[in-house]
Formats: C-alpha cells, structure tokens, sequence
C-alpha cells in the first residue's frame, strides 16, 4: 500500500511511519553547507507554505551582503501574511536599502511548522531574501506593533542562536533594536532589547546607522555604543536605567549617570516621496492586506480619548493630494494590484480626499482597480467619495461610532452625533453598498448596562435607516472589542475592567441583540487581560514573558495558539497577579512607561481626562482652526502655520507615472526554444483575441501553490499594458483559463494557460510578458484560439513528469548512482506488473484510498547527467490520479519523497491512440481527432 503524503491544501506532507531516519538526515546535513542550501533542500519542502520563506518578491533590491559594511535585519514578530502587510517596516526597508553601504533584508516569525523542523534539523532563523543566518547581520531590528507578539520576538532570538538578554551578549552579536508603537512602553521587554527607537523611524534610523557604522570601523565595545546610542534624539536604551518601586508598587526606570531621564518620541515634518519606494514589494504569496497601500496621512487631532495611534502620531502631516496621486500610479504600474488602499487613521479627515477619490475613480475605471477607504468616521463620510467608491465595488462600509449612547460618546470625545451616524448609512445604503460593519467598545470608564444596550439600539436605527433609503437587504455587522486602557492616553490611568466583569457585560450585549436583524461580534476577554497587563507592564513582566516562551507560547495573537492556561501558570509560578495590573492609577505619581515622552504632554493628557469625567467634548484643533496646546512642539497644523495643497493635477500624474517591468527581452536556450513561425504569429496578435500560452516554471517558483501562481500570472498581466479582457458583473475577473493544478514543490516546462483580450494584442506576446513576470515564471510559446474549443481541463488527459534525485537523496537511499538506477529500474518494472496499486492520500483532515494503476501509463528509469531519472507518465483518472512522489514511496521507501526534484515536462491528451500535446490540439487535424474521440468531462 501507498501512503500518499497530503497536497499542498492541507499542509506539511508528513511521510510514512519509519520514514525518518535521524543518522541518515545527519548524513544528508553533511552534504550541505550554507543555510540558503538547508534552506531549499532541507526546510522548504517540509512547510506548509514555503511562500513565507522563499524571498522571491518582485523589487526586491537583494544588495550583495558580502559587499555591505553595515548588514541591517528587519524583523517582524508575526507571520509573513502580517508582517509584509505593514506599511513601517517596508518604509524603512526601503529608506535603509537606499543608503549604499547598508543591505537591509527581511524576517519574520516562523510559523509553528516551521520552528519545529529548523529546531530539529538545526537550521537558524534566516532573512528573507538571502537565506542568510539572522547572527551573521550588524543589526536586527523588531517593529512592535502589539502586545501579544512578545513571546514570538525571544522566539526568533533564540532561533537565531543568540542570547536573549541585553546582559549577555556583547559586540560579537548583533545589537537588537525595536520600533513601533509598543516602543511608547518599553519595560516589559526592556531586558531583551538594546535600544528603541521611539517615534517616526525614517530619519533617527539613519542616526544608529551612523553610529553603529563607527563602532564597528572604531572597534567600539557594547557599552560603548550603548552610551552613544542612549544620546540620540528618539532612543531608549534600557541597560542605563535601574528599576525603582513607586507607592504603588510599579517598577518605573530611573536613568543611570550620564543618560538622559526621558526620552522624546521623534516625528518627521513631511512624509518625503523618497521615504516610499517608486516600486513597492510585491510578494508572490498572499498577505493579508494584499493591495497597494498608500498613506496619505500620519497623525491624527480628532482627539479620541481611548485612542493612543491618535495621540502618538502627532502632530497631523498630509501628502500633497498630487503626491499620493503620483504614488498611486507608479506603484499600480509596478504591480499590478488589484486594489489600492489610501491609508491614515482617519483617510477623509484628509483636506483634499474628495479630489483624490475623483482623480483616482476617473483613472482606474478601465483597468477595474478598487479604492478602499480604511478609516472612515462616521460623521464624515462625503456623497461624492461614498457614489464614487460604491460606483467601483458594492461592498460593506466600516463606521466606528465606538459607543452606543450620546453621554458615552461625549466621554470618549467620538465628536459625532447620532445624526450623522444615520447620515452616513443612509447615503451608504442609496449608492449602493451592501452592508454596514460598526465597531464599539465595552469597557469604557464611567459604562453602564443601559450604554451596552445603547449600541444595539443604534445598530437596530442604522439597519431601519438604511431600509427606508431603499436598500432593503443592507445588513449590519455590530463588532465589539474591549477597552484596554493605553499609555500615552488621556484613559491611561483608568481601570479596565476584570475579565469576570468583562464575560457579564458581553452577556449584557448577547442578550441585547436578540430578536434585531443584525450580526453580533465580539473578542475573547483573555486575549484583553493579557493585552491590558503588558501595554502598561514593568519590567519584571520580563522573566513572565521568557518564562511564557520557554514553556512553549508563540502566536499569542492568534486564537488558535494562544495558551492562556499557560500564562496564567507562569503567573502564577512567579507570584504575579496579572488583574493587578488592570487597577486604577494615580496621574500624579511615576509610571513605567513615563521614561517615554510622547508627541503630547503629560499635563494635555490629564486635562483631557478630567474633561471625559464630566463628558465634555474637546474639538479637533484642525476643523476649529485653534490650538488647544497638547504639546506638540513646532506643530504645523497650528493656525498661522498650515498652507494649503496645490490643487491635483491628473493628466501630470499620469505623466509622471512609470512603467515598470524588465522590458529588456530574454534569451532563451535551446531547452526553451520558441515553436512556431513567426509570420504566423503575426498574423494571430494583429487579429486574434483568444490566445494558448505556454510557460516555464522553474526551481525559483516551485514552491509557490497554484492560488499564488495564477495571482502572480493576473498581476503580471496587469502590469503588461495589454488590452486584457474582463467578465462582467460586480466582481470582474480577468478572463483566463489554466491547465490541470501542479502539485507545491514541483516545477514545470509545460505549463498552460488560455487568455482572451479585448482586441488582438498587436505585440510579440513572449516579449511583452517575459518583461514583466517574476523571476521562475518564463513564456515559451503562444499560439492564437481561432476556433471554439473545449476547456483544457477537459481536453488534457494526463501528464508526464521527471523526477531527479537530488545527491542528498541519493545518500539517504545508501545506493550509489548506478546501483539506484538498477532498484529504480527493477521496481518499477514490479510495479507496473501488478494489477492494484493502492494509494492513502491525506487530505484536510481526511484519508481516503483508491487503486492508482490505472493512472499509471508508464515508468521509465534513464540517466542525466550522469544521475538516475525517473520519468512517468500519468493519466488524470477522476478521482484516482496518482501522483509521482505516491510513487516514489513504494520504489524507494529508504528515502523521503519530498526531497526529490519533480518536473512535469508534458501534458497530454490521446485522441484516438494519438497523443498531443495541448498546442497540437489547436490545428484543425487535432481539433477533428479531439471531436471524433470525444474528451472526458
């Protein structure tokens, strides 16, 4: 019996029972020396997405870590779908790569999977883009952007073989930063990190650069440079400060000699165009905001109590409408994409958002690119963006009116009313939108029952209202998250609420819901308490969170991970009692996080929070053209101060765009030789709108799923200028039609794909394509569709494949090359004798069996270069089409199936005992076989 690996759908392909053989994966380690090879050999082929770890993005600037004087890390503790989704850390990727004597390359947190096989086989945590060992770079720096990622960052540390404590490592090991908007409360992991950077990263990056440049050419010591990092405007380093206990028993930082005892938070005037890339990465895998973000905006006056991305990101810079317009383009152009999203905390706070939503709306018609709108305020939501975006994508629009009663809001300072909440749904609900999502808090300072059963109620008028401005199936989605309070807010000495009080109010909200026509949501309360420890945490949360790790937390984020049992072991064990640190308190004394001087003052925080006790509103500074002095030294939205953009100049910022793509033409061997004359092909681009395309896709791509592989084909596309031909309906698509799916880690030189146009192309398809497509993905041949024809799902009738054997393998199996030629060629020539071949495929979960020998037309053992090859051939039998690493676990038991190199090198159909290939069946001969034969559905 077979037991068939699970496919790429599933997850990590697990072998047989018996597979593993430690001295022998010893052996093949032998084999390989660099951690790029462990990489690809040893670790992708064992993931359930190797697209995480591959570092095939298109623009990546990939600078020869060998020829850098300065070796910058960026990592990211979350998965790779997170981390590559956040707009900072490409920022400053970007902004390093542009200096020459810095390469700086990307990281981030192995998924489960993953630790446990680099763990076992002892490989380390890795960049990105090189494979390069994390402990080989000058620097690594972590963005921080949530609590819950802690555990992950001691992960990554420990991974890459370094001490975790800044005590322990010296000048040998890189030094470890950390940015982000946990930066503005450092202590819970202050023992880990060697300097924050706190605030904008663009410029103070350059100032550690610099730094650390010195050191390294002046042989500097770690303290040292510890020292003259604590001097930078922006920087913390934690190793110069000592812990006292305050009345309440925090352990707050005091500065050490000759550091400074606080730090300012730093910001940069005006968001530079250089500051963003003209291309942006586009990574093959899918992330989770897999669209083209844009910010628009940094910063925010709206002055929302609760809210610390408001008060941290001050004061407010805008891009020039004419920027982000420019912006937009180049990167459409660069990528692809499908959607751009233009980003900011509140993106229709933005002075001239009509002009750019209009702008944008009139140049992306016909290419059908969505514009999103992340941040809308309920209150401020304009007819001509709503009728514009909605005229693109009928789609749901988010509103955060975040408290159900006026007396709440007031609290808050959410400056809207119930009027405008309505407003906004209603003209959202008549131009067409299909649903409303409204977000909320519970746990407000000063909340009652009757303010939980506020937000229901105002969720039930928002649905009528949207159903008497005719849009009778409007649907309204309630979302409801805790309030942690935060640092650096005028709520940052309240009390959250305990986790029992927390569980009785969403009970509240569950009973109010029932009977309304509305979907309730809502957050766990554990996830919250632990939030609401470590975002106003001291630093003895630092041994809890190592603690946590050693223990096995990671992905504390992530439902599915979360161990919360565990932490409250590790708690326990270290006699912390975590509701502690949801107490109330005291402004007038010292906090942990009060080392950290945010944009606004101390003194505009507590002003603020005397005004939420008595419900009084403070209005943005900006619409009332008024200064209420937070603090904000040098602000450029004071009154006397602010200028107006320049109007948006569209035809120039279609000048300015650039196309981007390698438009130089390759060359290719003889092994991809292009077929067919050309004068037929020119005769088909000059009136064909229907096309057969072939394509190579090699070892860079094999790991990339069929999912990702047409994504990458329709974003290449895109940037090809071609005229592409689109379906109808609300979601259009590209019309384009692939052949059977190839399995993940196998490449291909036969791969096919239909596409229609609009109107024939009128170009050398091989030649525009090849300028655009991604490295691993190359075009060999097209001919023109002139006739209707079947699908080709439905024509091809089975494939070849040639699976070579890696020297890795060859070791595992203990045969030499010909004594594995000679078992290769004798079982499977038992193989094919026998009359049932049962396979076991896991799938999702699931087992199933069936017989595989009729898929199995013929298996040829040969030589290349001087090395046994296995070709088979296999026919797509419904249901029971074998695949040949199923067949490589009976030929070869002695080794593990995935570390083979599968290339499919054919598909093909038999008409009549004829076998085509799928461009032999677009002759009118092949098309008359096909017919008399008949093809399987």
């Amino acid at each position: 019996m077979l037991t068939c690996c699970p496919s790429d759908v599933s997850g990590t392909r697990v072998p047989p029972p018996g597979t593993s053989r430690p001295a022998l994966v010893a052996r093949r380690f032998s084999m390989i020396t660099t951690v790029s090879e462990r990489v690809q050999h040893e670790l992708l082929p064992r993931v359930s997405k190797p697209n995480r770890y591959l570092g095939n993005a298109l623009h990546a600037p990939h600078k020869p870590l060998a020829e850098a004087e300065i070796k910058m890390l960026m990592a990211f503790p979350d998965a790779f779908e997170i981390g590559l989704s956040n707009i900072g850390i490409r920022i400053i990727h970007h902004v390093l790569n542009q200096r020459p004597e810095v390469a700086a390359e990307l990281v981030f947190a192995p998924w489960p999977d993953a630790e446990a096989e680099m763990r076992r086989r002892g490989i380390p945590l890795f960049s990105m883009e090189s494979h390069a060992a994390a402990a080989e770079f000058d620097v690594i720096g972590f963005s921080l952007q949530y609590e819950l990622q802690y555990t992950n960052v001691l992960n990554m540390l420990d991974l890459a073989g370094l001490p975790l404590r800044t005590v322990e490592r010296d000048a040998r090991h890189p030094l470890i930063l950390a940015g982000g908007a946990q930066a503005f409360s450092p202590e819970p992991v202050a023992e880990f990190v060697d300097a924050f950077v706190i605030g904008d990263g663009e410029e103070a990056i350059h100032r550690v650069v610099d730094l650390v440049k010195r050191g390294k050419r002046e042989d500097w010591t770690r303290s040292t440079l510890l020292r003259r990092l604590a001097h930078v405007d922006g920087v913390y380093v934690p190793w110069g400060y000592e812990t006292r206990a305050t009345v309440e028993g925090w352990q707050t930082p005091v500065a050490r000699p000759g550091f400074p005892s606080r730090v300012r938070s730093v910001w940069v005037t005006e968001l530079k165009s250089e500051y963003y890339p003209a291309a942006p990465l586009l990574p093959i895998g899918e992330i989770t905001h897999d669209r083209l973000s844009v910010e628009i905006m940094r910063g925010c006056t709206r002055g929302c109590r609760f809210c610390q991305a408001g008060m941290i990101n001050r004061p407010v810079r805008e891009k020039p409408g004419q920027q982000v317009i420019e912006e937009v383009l180049r990167g459409l152009a660069a990528t692809g994409l499908e959607e751009v999203s233009l980003v900011s905390l509140s993106s229709t706070d933005h002075t001239q958002i009509v002009d750019q939503v209009n702008a944008l709306a009139d140049a992306l018609c016909a290419t059908r690119v969505q514009i999103a709108l992340p941040s809308t305020r309920p209150d401020n939501v304009p007819v001509e963006v709503a009728r514009r975006m909605a005229a693109q994508k009928k789609g749901s629009i988010t509103l955060a009116p975040e408290a159900g009663s006026q007396r709440m809001r007031d609290v808050i300072n959410k400056n809207h009313t119930e009027e405008e909440l309505m407003a906004s749904v209603a003209t959202a609900a008549r131009e067409g939108y299909t649903g409303a999502k409204l977000y909320f808090m519970c746990g407000l300072p000063g909340e009652t029952d009757d303010d939980l059963r506020a937000i229901l109620d105002l969720a039930q008028r928002a649905h009528r209202a949207a159903r008497a401005a005719g849009n009778a199936s409007f649907r309204i989605t309630v979302s409801v998250s805790p309030h942690v309070p935060k640092p650096h807010t005028p709520f940052a000495w309240a009390e959250q609420v305990t986790t029992a009080e927390l569980a009785r109010r969403l009970g509240v909200l569950r009973d109010a819901a029932r009977g309304k026509p509305l979907t309730l949501k809502y957050r766990d309360a554990e996830t919250s308490l632990l939030e609401g420890v470590f975002t106003r945490g001291d630093r003895r949360l630092g041994e809890a969170v190592e603690q946590a790790f050693r223990r096995g937390c990671r992905f504390d984020a992530w439902s599915e991970h979360l161990r919360f049992d565990t932490w409250m072991e590790v708690f326990e064990d270290l006699g912390i009692d975590p509701e502690r640190y949801l107490a109330e308190r005291s402004p007038e004394l010292d906090q942990p996080w009060d080392v950290v001087q945010s944009p606004v003052t101390k003194k505009f925080l507590v002003r603020e929070k005397v005004r939420a006790d008595r419900a009084a509103i403070t209005d943005d500074c900006r619409l009332e053209d008024v200064c209420f002095s937070c603090g904000v030294d040098e602000c450029p939205q004071r009154p006397w101060v602010k200028q107006p953009h320049e109007p948006v100049d569209l035809p120039l910022a279609q000048r300015a765009a650039t196309a981007f793509g390698r438009r130089a033409r390759r060359v290719h061997g003889p092994e991809h030789r292009r077929v067919g004359g050309a004068a037929h092909k020119a005769q088909g681009i000059a009136t064909s709108t229907r096309f057969r395309i072939e394509f190579v896709k090699d070892a860079a791509m094999r790991f990339t799923s069929h999912l990702d592989l047409m994504r990458a084909w329709e974003r290449a596309l895109r940037r090809s200028e071609l005229p592409l031909a689109f379906s109808q309906g609300h979601h259009p698509h590209l019309k384009m039609s692939f052949g059977p799916p190839l399995p993940l880690g196998y490449r291909s030189r036969a791969e096919v794909f239909d596409l229609e146009f609009s109107r024939p192309p009128g170009v050398d398809l091989q030649e525009r394509l090849d300028a655009v497509l991604p490295e691993g993905l190359q075009v060999l041949r097209f001919r023109p569709i002139l006739f209707k024809t079947p699908s080709l799902m439905s024509q091809l009738e089975g494939a070849s494949y040639r699976v070579r054997f890696p020297r890795a393998v060859q070791v595992e199996t203990g045969f030499a090359p010909d004594a594995l030629a000679s078992c290769l060629a004798r079982r499977a020539t038992e193989l094919e004798a026998r009359r049932h071949v049962l396979v076991r495929r896991q799938n999702e979960g699931t087992t199933r069996e069936f017989d595989a020998r009729p898929s199995i037309v013929t298996l040829d053992v040969g030589s290349e270069d001087d090395a046994p090859v296995l070709d088979c051939h296999l026919r797509f039998t419904p249901r029971a089409a074998v695949r040949p690493e199923e067949i490589l676990l009976e030929l070869l038991p002695e080794a593990d199936p995935r570390g083979a190199d599968v290339e499919r090198v054919a598909l093909w159909s038999e008409p009549a005992g004829r076998r085509m290939d799928p461009f032999e069946l677009l002759t009118p001969s092949g098309e008359g076989v096909a017919r008399s034969h008949g093809t399987p559905s």
